[in-house]
């Protein structure tokens, strides 16, 4: 998570995740405040971490060094082979939370921002973090055939009350779609597994869904984009 003075939304993001790692994203300035809050936090929380500096934070090379300390941090976590690895951008600098949201997209991790309440209202994890999805969640839906994108899309004309956006991986099944694609989209955040074999879906993942199904202009131009970056470039060869 990227952070500055304030530190409010690392509380509720670990309240939320309760993570089992936490990498903190911060300044020169913020170091030695950073590491005092972290030290406080791991006792309190029972969770490791660590303290990643951004050295040079208003230089010309300042969107490298966020993407670069970013990037580290990303495959700290993923050599430690945790399941689920997120990128909060929420604190710090409005040019921080662009560098690391970008260095999240190259690495496919999903992205989530802790929303301020409005008015007296006080901190809702389950409701003031948001979350968004990958890019290759997006690309990757956008690849299914019409009978999947109808039957994600079904699980919320179709089913009532409590059944609503749940699928299961019988009914993926159906349509010949394995269960190890509800894995890998639950990693993406756009599903989140309740038991074995069954899933529902995140808000972030309705909502692609949605536009994938009714639009399929954002399906076009997903595609176009993918078909441009397989074309191989001769000009070196």
């Amino acid at each position: 998570m990227t952070i500055g003075k304030s530190t409010e939304h690392v509380k509720t993001s670990i309240q939320y995740y309760n993570p089992d790692y936490i990498t903190l994203l911060t300044s020169e300035e913020y170091a030695s405040t950073t590491r005092r809050k972290l030290s406080h936090w791991k006792k309190q929380y029972d969770l490791d971490g660590d303290v990643a500096v951004i050295k040079r934070l208003f230089t010309d090379e300042s969107a490298e060094n966020i993407m670069t300390e970013s990037l580290r941090a990303i495959d700290v976590l993923r050599s430690a082979e945790l399941e689920y690895i997120f990128m909060g951008i929420t604190g710090g600098t409005m040019h921080m939370a662009a560098a690391a949201s970008s260095a999240a997209t190259i690495a496919g991790v999903p992205i989530f921002y802790v929303k301020q309440p409005d008015g007296e209202q006080v901190v809702q994890p389950n409701k003031d973090v948001i979350e968004m999805p990958t890019l290759g969640a997006y690309t990757r839906l956008s690849k299914l055939p019409p009978e999947a994108l109808d039957l994600f899309r079904s699980v919320f004309t179709l089913k009532e009350d409590d059944e609503k956006g749940k699928i299961s991986a019988s009914e993926a099944a159906n349509i010949g779609m394995p269960q190890g694609f509800l894995d890998y989209l639950t990693r993406q955040r756009v599903l989140e597994k309740t038991d074995e074999s069954n899933y529902v879906f995140t808000y972030s993942g309705f909502s692609m869904v949605r536009m994938l199904h009714d639009n399929p202009n954002i399906a076009k131009l997903i595609e176009k984009q993918n078909e441009k970056l397989d074309e191989p470039d001769h000009m070196f060869g």
